[in-house]
């Protein structure tokens, strides 16, 4: 919840101060590279020892990784374990208590309530509402949630080959990419839809390097000067497949309630 007001800081975005706090960090190291645009990418699932052990454990996260040598990586806490409350924490900076985004359609029945609540408001329409563009790239029902409150609006529809999806979102934040917009955000579930469906660590470690992929096509195609923020919304469902079958080092370094947040410029 303080990627949102870190945002806010960096690109001078008013909003009105969530739970959230800045992160000075972030804020110092984006300021010496000069970054005036933000790329927020969310890796579904990417727990900070998930992170670590793809890294540290067969070269896995290669694109990330450079990103990371030249900036840094933090450890961030989950405000939820499921998707839908966790982003939407990091898009508001506020906990799900205050949000009351525990799925998808609770955005349309939380507007409904109160369209101009600002605990439901997101940083890309601060950051529209400020004259500033702002784009997603995100799964079909949820994008609808952002029509006609920013600039520009990518929906995938969802998919049973989540690879092909990703690669679908992939080029649309390149597409996106080519209006320039100050503060883009992009939503990668690979991981985590294999954390659900595979058994073996071949199979995630599979998953793991087409978001690495990825990642590194949209850096390809950002403008110099642009601060990339890639975070994990909760850590991998540890569930009895994955820990029955861990190595000993992951199994060693687990932080359960923790996220990664790599922070690079290119």
């Amino acid at each position: 919840m303080d990627i949102a007001p870190t945002i806010s800081e960096l690109l001078d975005i008013p909003m009105v101060p969530p739970d959230g706090k800045v992160i000075p960090e972030v804020i110092e190291y984006a300021t010496t590279y000069d970054c005036q645009k933000v790329v927020l990418v969310i890796v579904d699932s990417l727990g900070y020892s998930l992170y670590r052990y793809f890294t540290e454990n067969g070269g896995i996260f290669q694109n990330v990784r450079q990103l990371a040598e030249s900036g840094m990586v933090l450890r961030c806490q989950s405000t939820a374990d499921h998707t839908s409350p966790a982003i939407a924490s990091i898009f508001t900076g506020y906990l799900p208590t205050n949000h009351h985004v525990y799925a998808t359609d609770d955005i349309y029945v939380e507007r409904a309530k109160d369209s101009l609540n600002p605990k439901i408001k997101t940083i890309l329409e601060w950051a529209y509402d400020a004259g500033r563009k702002s784009a997603i790239v995100i799964e079909s029902h949820g994008a609808d949630t952002f029509l006609d409150r920013i600039n520009e609006v990518f929906g995938v529809p969802d998919s049973q080959d989540i690879i092909e999806y990703d690669s679908k979102i992939t080029d649309a934040a390149v597409d996106a990419l080519e209006s320039k917009p100050d503060i883009l955000a992009v939503h990668l579930r690979a991981i985590d839809r294999y954390a659900h469906r595979a058994q073996t660590w071949e199979e995630l470690r599979y998953a793991a390097g087409t978001v690495d992929v990825n990642i590194g096509r949209i850096v390809e195609n950002a403008e110099k000067g642009t601060l990339f923020m890639i975070c994990g919304d909760h850590p991998i469902h540890a569930n009895e497949k994955w820990i029955s079958s861990a190595s000993k080092a992951w199994i060693g370094e687990r932080q359960d309630q923790l996220v990664a947040l790599v922070v690079g410029a290119c």
